[in-house]
């Protein structure tokens, strides 16, 4: 393997493993304010309940009018009569007499079933490997300004000395119209491309799985996915209780430190059937308080996405790549089992290193059952393909069973085997599959042998991955 393959092997390695990271889609410091248990909204975090799920669609705020939840002190900023001087003053808040923040850490150990194998491939033969059992730290903010107003931010601090502002977000709530109508979110996070919260796989980090075509062929270290940190403004709603959108624009994947045009945009809309209304309001559907999750329920969504992404050529210079995006996924439940299903196909213009159009087709399924508030049994299937235009056709497929346990409301042991097949990768790719994975469940990161295009079926691994926050 040449040394450019070694180092993206090297590169990409990491960045499958980096991707386990798990920010939490509500907080520790939001349970404080409201004097209640995380498990009022999760799972096992981050995966979030049908309540859960509708406080974080209404901007982080209880249904109903947020501020008669709030335990918590709070600190007046201004005087509530100034709302009758407006604009004449300025509108007043508040915020917590206790600063809102939230402290977790998360990472994994690996065991390999061989030297051999993907995981020990990856690992430099290593059979069993606690090197990143601590591998990132996060700085959570939370808090409500008002009953409209909300600040969420993130900050992870990995263990390879790098730290990322991951979101960094102001929430708008109610802004015309009925409640829950119009919202506006800006700054830094996460499209809403899906009807549920981003994290919300048992086993993966990510609901959908994401292909980084650019990091695949051509060695981009930073290649644009389908969900990922942007810098961008969003408007979504919920409509009458089970109609909900998302439009939004975000600035996408450019070179550091140069400025272009911002012109990624994308959309979403989604219908619930059953169970608990998207914004928690009403009494109709609402869960049963000894089973939170449970509900019998079925929710649909289609999404579509444009992305310019800019990014240094291999032969030098600015590289454009448009991408479009077309998905579809699911959601159905019957009492405490859940399946998601999920499909997108997303077209690159310039995705090779040739510069030569390629197309993805990329499909998920998860099945969980909480056997116990404490025990949910998964099982996850990713599969892909790419299909660049002149090429060999690249196809993989990920199984995952595993298990997810809540050893205390704050704390996370999750155990998954991985199982997975790949062919037709470029010749010297290097960690091309690992990038693959690195996007969506990241338990599984493959590495393609040096010169080979393929890899038989394999058991890659087990992956134990803890985490708590507090």
């Amino acid at each position: 393997m040449t040394n450019r393959s070694n180092a993206l092997a090297r590169l990409t390695a990491a960045a499958a493993v980096l991707a386990i990271a798990t920010p939490a889609a509500a907080i520790p410091a939001f349970a404080r304010k409201y004097g209640t248990s995380c498990l009022t909204c999760h799972t096992i975090y981050p995966k979030l309940n049908p309540f859960g799920e509708a406080f974080r669609r209404n901007g982080y705020r209880f249904p109903g009018v947020d501020s008669d939840y709030i335990k918590a002190d709070q600190i007046a900023l201004g005087q509530d009569a100034y709302k009758k001087s407006f604009p004449n003053s300025v509108w007043p808040d508040e915020i917590p007499a206790a600063v809102p923040l939230s402290i977790g850490f998360n990472g994994q150990a690996l065991v390999s079933p061989a030297k051999n194998s993907s995981f020990g491939r990856a690992s430099n033969g290593a059979i069993f490997s606690l090197q990143n059992l601590v591998q990132e730290g996060h700085i959570w903010a939370g808090a409500a300004l008002d009953d409209t107003t909300t600040v969420w931010g993130e900050i992870t601090f990995a263990n390879d000395g790098t730290i990322d502002v991951e979101h960094a977000q102001l929430l708008f709530s109610d802004l015309i119209g009925p409640k829950h109508a119009v919202n506006v979110v800006v700054g830094r996070g996460f499209p809403t491309l899906t009807q549920y919260g981003p994290h919300s796989s048992y086993i993966g980090d990510q609901l959908v799985t994401t292909v980084p075509v650019t990091g695949i062929y051509q060695g981009n270290p930073d290649p644009w996915t389908l969900v990922d940190n942007y810098d961008g403004l969003e408007v979504n709603g919920v409509v009458a209780g089970r109609l909900d959108y998302s439009l939004g624009v975000n600035a996408g994947k450019t070179l550091p430190g140069q400025t272009f045009a911002t012109d990624n945009f994308y959309g979403h809309v989604g219908y619930k059937l059953g169970g608990l209304r998207l914004d928690g309001e009403g009494a109709t559907g609402m869960p049963d308080p000894l089973h939170p999750w449970a509900e019998d329920a079925l929710g649909v969504f289609a999404f579509g996405y444009q992305s310019n992404s800019r990014f240094a050529g291999v032969g030098g210079g600015v590289q454009n790549d448009v991408a479009n995006v077309f998905g579809l996924g699911a959601r159905g439940q019957l009492g405490s089992a859940e399946l998601n299903v999920g499909w997108y196909a997303e077209r690159h213009d310039h995705g090779t290193a040739d510069y030569a159009p390629v197309t993805a087709q990329v499909y998920y399924a998860e099945l969980s059952y909480v056997l116990y508030p404490w025990m949910v049994p998964v099982l996850r299937v990713e599969g892909s393909s790419l299909h660049p235009e002149g090429g060999p056709t690249v196809e993989d497929l990920h199984v995952m069973p595993g298990v997810a346990f809540a050893i205390r409301p704050n704390v996370k042991l999750v155990t998954v085997f991985n199982f997975e097949r790949a062919s037709g990768f470029p010749a010297g790719a290097g960690g091309a599959a690992q990038a693959w994975q690195g996007g969506a469940s990241a338990w599984g990161p493959m590495q393609i042998a040096p010169g080979a295009t393929s890899n038989p079926s394999e058991f890659d691994g087990i992956s134990i991955f803890l985490a708590f926050a507090m």
